[in-house]
């Protein structure tokens, strides 16, 4: 695989190593936290250091520029990182899109406001004869239930959202 990343030179190509190492390092996009930023490996396996650095010692892996290429790189890899674990949960059903949500809400809420609006008549021709506080406690919780199992299916239809029962 000829990357071209390295020039050879004359017939016997030859390479001269301090050429080879820029050539490289300018040629050669480096990876988001790898530990071998600083070097180069040879056909044969060997570590060469990088320019400037001692043999005994491999060189430490220069740390990038915080606006350079491997900052934007690293941030995007964060970003299509946290893209795809978005897309799994909602293919999981663990979120919502919030329009969806919005919609739903304002839905229910519409529906409960027009019920409770149409229930005034009613439970005033129901309360008008009444003549104990217990009697029209009664018909007000059997009218505030028919509102919450309203409620109830609602959230269940609309937001898929589970309801405890009593």
């Amino acid at each position: 695989m000829d990357e071209k990343r390295i020039s050879a030179f004359g017939p016997d190509k030859l390479i001269d190593q301090a050429l080879a190492d820029s050539q490289w390092a300018r040629n050669t996009r480096a990876r988001v936290g790898s530990s071998d930023a600083g070097h180069v490996s040879d056909p044969a396996g060997d570590l060469l250091s990088a320019p400037g650095a001692s043999t005994a010692e491999p060189a430490a892996a220069p740390a990038p520029a915080p606006d350079g290429y491997t900052a934007a790189r690293a941030r995007t890899e964060q970003a299509n990182a946290g893209i795809a674990e978005l897309q799994l949960a909602k293919l999981r059903g663990e979120v919502r899109d919030v329009s969806d949500i919005n919609r739903g809400g304002f839905d229910i809420a519409r529906e409960l406001r027009d019920a409770m609006d149409s229930s005034v008549n009613t439970l005033a021709a129901e309360l008008a004869p009444l003549d104990s506080a217990d009697a029209c406690a009664q018909v007000l919780r059997r009218h505030n239930r028919t509102i919450q199992e309203m409620l109830a299916k609602g959230l269940r239809e609309k937001l898929s959202v589970k309801v405890a029962a009593e």
